[in-house]
């Protein structure tokens, strides 16, 4: 009888924190199949938008020719990312082989841990020339189908989205809300929730994700529960929605 291998993919959100590190790595993947031309007209209706070109670390980044392209990984250095650190690396370091991992951008839309991108600031509630969010924009440019197309041409089986869902700002996993449907009953799908914590819901949510990387990884793959609480994050308890 033939098993079917099981692989989970992680999402995770991008952050308003950058920093531009003195050491730029040279070895950079490329953009995942189908991205290019949607970033390119995301890109120019910034431009076009005041309020938004003029932010410096735009004028510094994404509207700079000149400036340099940087490990994702390395950009981000917001507080999911400072306490998800050691693991974000063990992931690139190909430590987890059943597990993938995204970031989901407001201006690159997904984005590889080791993908090269430019400094930028910009979030999903933010309203472009056209008076389109830029979660609109990605909702109906079809961001949802390059995620699946990437889903099932990598054979995922489980998806965990720790994506935030708050509008106006940040409705990061509502970006998706075509996918979640179109995937249900063919990929087990589960938005991580963490209903006590507030502002820190994305430290409890990097924290979650370290210790099931440390302790257990195959708990992605594996048969979920609605609920879990962990003795080395007392306190919360970690709600498991279905997408």
């Amino acid at each position: 009888m033939c098993v079917k291998f099981q692989k989970a993919l992680i999402l995770i959100p991008c952050c308003k924190q950058k920093t531009v590190p003195r050491y730029i790595s040279r070895y950079l993947s490329k953009p995942l199949p189908g991205l290019k031309e949607l970033r390119n007209k995301l890109i120019a209706l910034l431009a076009k938008t005041p309020q938004l070109r003029e932010r410096p670390e735009n004028l510094r980044g994404i509207l700079n020719p000149k400036a340099p392209l940087i490990r994702a990984v390395d950009l981000y250095t917001g507080k999911f990312y400072v306490k998800a650190r050691r693991v974000l690396t063990h992931l690139l370091q190909g430590k987890y082989p059943f597990i993938d991992l995204l970031i989901v951008s407001a201006l690159y839309g997904l984005v590889r841990l080791d993908e090269g991108i430019k400094e930028y600031n910009l979030v999903m509630g933010d309203k472009l020339i056209n008076g389109m969010r830029v979660f609109r924009f990605w909702q109906k440019e079809g961001l949802w189908l390059v995620l699946k197309n990437y889903i099932f041409s990598k054979g995922i089986t489980h998806v965990w989205s720790l994506l935030p869902n708050s509008m106006p700002d940040y409705p990061y996993h509502q970006v998706f809300n075509k996918l979640w449907v179109s995937i249900r009953g063919l990929v087990k799908c589960y938005h991580v929730e963490v209903p006590k914590a507030g502002s820190g819901t994305s430290i409890k949510r990097a924290e979650w994700l370290t210790y099931i990387l440390e302790n257990n990884p195959r708990y992605l793959v594996s048969r979920v529960p609605q609920r879990d609480e962990f003795r080395s994050i007392p306190g919360y308890v970690f709600k498991y929605t279905p997408c």
